[in-house]
């Protein structure tokens, strides 16, 4: 997919941006009760963006599946969100026999471990450092305790990472370029699918960060964090990908196990995209879908006149940022000029 001029290269990453941000952007039956307000998540969603007289939130939901007197909740979440956020999650795991997390890599360790592992996630922590910084908030791992004697880890290993991405032909970059062809195709809901709104997203988000207004910067950032399921379902096509397909049967191959090996009362506990598809993994497996709860991820509020600076150049005021958002957008351009990937 060649763009040969700069107004194309600009139209395209407007279009994308926010897909890119939704990316970085998800207790025992009778001790750990779920209440279930009226507005109980729907099948298939696990995150939304409401905004009433009296509120405006990102929340992400937990929905609880029973099978033969097993019970199984999917904990969707956020990668980047507001610190008591975390915290409230981490109450809610603490009861279950088994925590099934996400991580690439292995099990649980410090954010410089992995990036000597594989360098490429070293990019993934940079652009999810700027939202955390843009945002000020707080991320996932730094937020969630992994140390909890409940966890267990149900993802890929490097290696498994590795011949999973060879055997499929997929790379961060094919899947990128993929998203890219979609969002220019108009294909992903909730993107802009023209010029007046890619502009007026961008107008938006510059403003919010030139006047320092993180409430507004989560509010334009916030409506394509709640199409984010919907963005990942399109991107997985008919084939999937590994970045969701793959690590979802190695989560559903790792519950088989944590079942036999007795425990009853479990959750998944993974990034909002991964949710529809496991959902469905249970259903198929005979797992009856009961009741579900949203959790507040986001407040959305104005900043106060007073409180506000001006965060963009407070971002390229630090050297480092300026690099990793200098590289981001090299990243970015160098895959526009890639050749097009089948979607």
């Amino acid at each position: 997919m060649n763009y040969p001029t700069p107004f194309l290269r600009r139209r395209a990453i407007g279009r994308m941006l926010p897909a890119f941000l939704a990316w970085l952007g998800a207790g025992a039956a009778s001790a750990q009760q779920l209440s279930a307000p009226p507005d109980v998540p729907p099948v298939g969603d696990f995150v939304r963006h409401i905004k009433t007289a009296e509120k405006e939130q990102l929340q992400t939901a937990i929905v609880r599946y029973l099978k033969n007197g097993v019970l199984v909740d999917l904990v969707a979440v956020v990668h980047v969100a507001d610190p008591n956020y975390f915290d409230t999650l981490n109450e809610q795991l603490k009861p279950y026999d088994a925590v099934l997390y996400e991580l690439v890599g292995g099990a649980f360790q410090g954010r410089e471990e992995r990036e000597v592992a594989d360098p490429a996630v070293e990019q993934i922590h940079a652009a999810q450092g700027l939202v955390q910084s843009l945002l000020g908030m707080e991320y996932q791992t730094d937020g969630i305790d992994y140390s909890a004697p409940n966890f267990i880890h149900a993802d890929v290993d490097w290696d498994q990472y590795s011949r999973l991405m060879t055997s499929r032909n997929q790379s961060i970059a094919t899947i990128f370029q993929r998203a890219l062809a979609q969002a220019q195709e108009g294909k992903i809901a909730g993107l802009p699918v023209d010029d007046e709104s890619s502009t007026a997203f961008l107008n938006n988000l510059m403003a919010a960060l030139t006047q320092g207004d993180t409430g507004s910067l989560k509010r334009s950032i916030a409506p394509f964090l709640a199409e984010s399921e919907s963005f990942i379902k399109q991107l997985e096509g008919d084939d999937g990908t590994v970045l969701v397909t793959e690590r979802n049967k190695v989560v559903m191959r790792k519950l088989t196990a944590e079942i036999n090996r007795g425990h009853r009362n479990l959750a998944v506990f993974f990034g909002a995209g991964h949710m529809p598809d496991l959902e469905q993994r249970l259903i198929e497996e005979g797992f009856q879908r009961e009741r579900g709860v949203w959790v507040p991820a986001w407040e959305i509020v104005d900043t106060p006149p007073e409180k506000r600076v001006n965060l963009f150049q407070q971002l390229l005021s630090n050297p480092e940022v300026t690099q990793t958002l200098m590289s981001t957008m090299q990243e970015i351009m160098k895959q526009l000029d890639q050749p097009a990937v089948a979607p």
